[in-house]
């Protein structure tokens, strides 16, 4: 089978040997989406449970976020140019995409995150005495009601940090400049660490 290539609205014959670089070129798009698969499907399903995507949905977002990886990969490589050089920030994007898309049919939060639930945070000191248990609680409380004061764009950079996306990944996610992402987790932390502090 011939192949062509369309340049400047011209197509040319290409040679074998481009045919099988074409081919080459597939078959190291399908090692890198396996690869980014395996490195980030644990954090793109806490990211999106996150989000309140429910149990049942996280694995059908993040099966079709890698299947929409691998095509834009593979049709990089098939037209010779190369693949988005931020492919983490792409995946996460797409899969936030995909929740917003499904969202227009759901009503509301389909699952209770941890931050819904503050008495959770007494699990992390199960010796503590009954006072520490406590006081455990009510700084975990004073954090929960930080938490909802932050605007949504700043939790989802702490989100996305926590999962370990870089500056400039979680900016691809969420649209916005390296700069505001890193504005939006300073003034974030700040905030929850005042919070944290208050006696």
């Amino acid at each position: 089978m011939r192949r062509f290539a369309t340049v400047l609205g011209v197509e040319f014959d290409l040679p074998a040997a481009s045919e099988r670089q074409l081919a080459i070129d597939r078959e190291v798009a399908k090692d890198r989406t396996v690869a980014l698969f395996r490195e980030l499907r644990e954090p793109l399903s806490r990211y999106l449970a996150s989000l309140g995507v429910g149990a049942s949905e996280i694995e059908e977002v993040v099966q079709e976020a890698f299947l929409r990886l691998h095509r834009h990969v593979a049709s990089s490589a098939g037209d010779g140019q190369p693949a988005s050089q931020n492919l983490n920030g792409w995946v996460f994007r797409v899969a936030q995409n995909l929740v917003r898309d499904r969202r227009r049919g759901w009503h509301g939060r389909n699952v209770a995150s941890i931050e819904d639930r503050p008495e959770a945070a007494l699990a992390s000191a199960p010796g503590a005495t009954p006072e520490e248990r406590v006081l455990h609680l009510e700084k975990a409380k004073r954090l929960q009601a930080a938490w909802q004061t932050l605007a949504e764009r700043q939790r989802r950079c702490l989100h996305l940090r926590a999962e370990g996306l870089r500056y400039r990944e979680i900016a691809v996610v969420l649209d916005v400049s390296t700069t505001t992402v890193a504005d939006l987790v300073r003034e974030a932390l700040a905030q929850l660490g005042r919070a944290r502090d208050d006696d």
